[in-house]
């Protein structure tokens, strides 16, 4: 078994160990280069230095300064700013946003974690070009996708999207806000001590967006009514600026009655959602459009495994699942891969045991989460919740690294990918 590196300080990113420790641990940070850009169509830059090498060094640059750079010549803006181009710089994952929830009244950002260790970090986590506006009251981070962030906006009293939501992009601080849907959490109820019987969790809000495909977003809300019914589908996109409805309908439509499990996956410009029924320990994947229609249904089969993530790498969408005893312990992850989209033949890529991730023999289903894969390398992002640290799982090389120790009530890690182009959609800049 390979053993972590010593426990990081919280908040703290551990610097790699030296070559000879190196040597004799083969549980360390390894330091990759970042994906080689493809060559510019357009040849050379007017000051005789290749696109390729520029796009380089210029995608390892801070987001602030990259966009001050585009001041510098017109070929550099294009070559910065341009749709086609945009590629070449880093479209990958680059790090995580999490919060201080004890300090901070539970708010779930305010912290930034670059796996790499750079101490300055790619964009401010404080969200300051958005907290310092007056008519903004508070924020939750609900989820990213392609560099834009989905943030609720509520009353400070309120533990729901009462406000409606942000859309921001932090690299450029652009955002645009989005009225709220009209959902209540006691919508039949005219006495607010039913709050209660609703959660923000009855409600689940996801972001699309694609610059490949289009400069516009969508957004796709689920309400959950009960354990057995599925009150609606919401959706919203900002070419129209209106939410639109899909009422009526239900869990048994699919096949089972379910849990929604709150973490979705925007993949084939659609969100991908796991269903459980936790007594009959079945499950399924539901592709969900941008209209609210279900496009596609993905069993599970009970052989493979309980499925605790879904998520998309190589272009390909992903679960990693595991098998539950009787007394809901578990003692190996799989991570399955479905090759072919169009089939439900889901491919075995990895396993690896709870001893290699946690260093103990077995561990509770609930005792840790899966926070990311990443998009283009063979990297999987945990975190144990006894301990709050930060790990990834390297498939390859199996290796495991402590990335950093998180803050009590850190609430959620959200992983980043920047996109430093302006949208016209996010009509609002700092």
């Amino acid at each position: 078994m390979a053993h972590r590196a010593g426990a990081a300080e919280q908040g703290a990113i551990q610097p790699p160990p030296a070559s000879a420790a190196a040597a004799a641990d083969p549980v360390r940070l390894r330091r990759r280069p970042l994906p080689a850009p493809p060559s510019s169509p357009t040849g050379a830059m007017e000051n005789g230095l290749p696109d390729y090498p520029l796009a380089e060094i210029l995608s390892r640059l801070p987001a602030k300064s990259l966009c001050r750079f585009k001041c510098v010549s017109k070929p550099w803006r294009d070559l910065i700013a341009g749709r086609l181009r945009c590629r070449n710089f880093p479209q990958t994952l680059q790090g995580f946003i999490y919060g201080d929830g004890e300090a901070h009244d539970g708010e779930n950002y305010g912290h930034f974690i670059d796996p790499l260790g750079k101490s300055v970090p790619l964009i401010d986590p404080l969200f300051a070009f958005l907290t310092k506006l007056l008519w903004v009251e508070k924020i939750v981070l609900l989820g990213s996708c392609n560099g834009l962030l989905l943030l609720g906006h509520r009353r400070v009293s309120d533990i729901y999207d009462s406000l409606g939501y942000i859309v921001c992009n932090p690299a450029t601080e652009q955002w645009v806000a989005v009225p709220s849907s009209g959902w209540c959490p006691w919508p039949d109820s005219e006495d607010e001590d039913d709050e209660d019987s609703f959660t923000e969790e009855d409600v689940l809000t996801h972001l699309i967006f694609d610059p490949a495909v289009s400069p516009h977003f969508q957004l796709i809300q689920l309400w959950q009514k009960s354990y057995r019914d599925l009150a609606g589908v919401h959706t919203y996109s900002s070419e129209t600026g209106v939410w639109r409805t899909n009422e009526g309908g239900d869990w048994k439509q699919w096949g089972l009655d379910a849990i929604l499990n709150s973490a979705g996956c925007p993949f084939n410009g659609m969100v991908h959602v796991k269903l459980d029924d936790i007594y009959e320990r079945r499950s399924i994947i539901v592709a969900v459009d941008g209209e609210g229609k279900t496009s596609r249904i993905i069993r599970w089969a009970e052989n493979r495994g309980f499925p605790d993530f879904v998520g998309q790498s190589h272009g390909h969408l992903y679960c990693i699942s595991g098998d539950i005893d009787d007394s809901d312990m578990m003692t190996e992850l799989s991570i399955w891969v479905l090759e072919d989209y169009h089939t439900e033949e889901w491919v075995l890529k990895h396993s690896v045991s709870i001893l290699q991730l946690f260093g103990k023999t077995s561990c509770r289903f609930d005792s840790y989460e899966v926070v990311t894969i990443h998009p283009d390398h063979d990297l999987v992002f945990f975190v144990e919740y006894e301990d709050r640290k930060l790990i990834s799982y390297e498939m390859s090389s199996k290796e495991v690294c402590d990335v950093c120790t998180l803050g009590h009530g850190y609430g959620r890690v959200t992983p980043y990918v920047p996109y430093f182009s302006n949208l016209s959609v996010l009509e609002n800049k700092h």
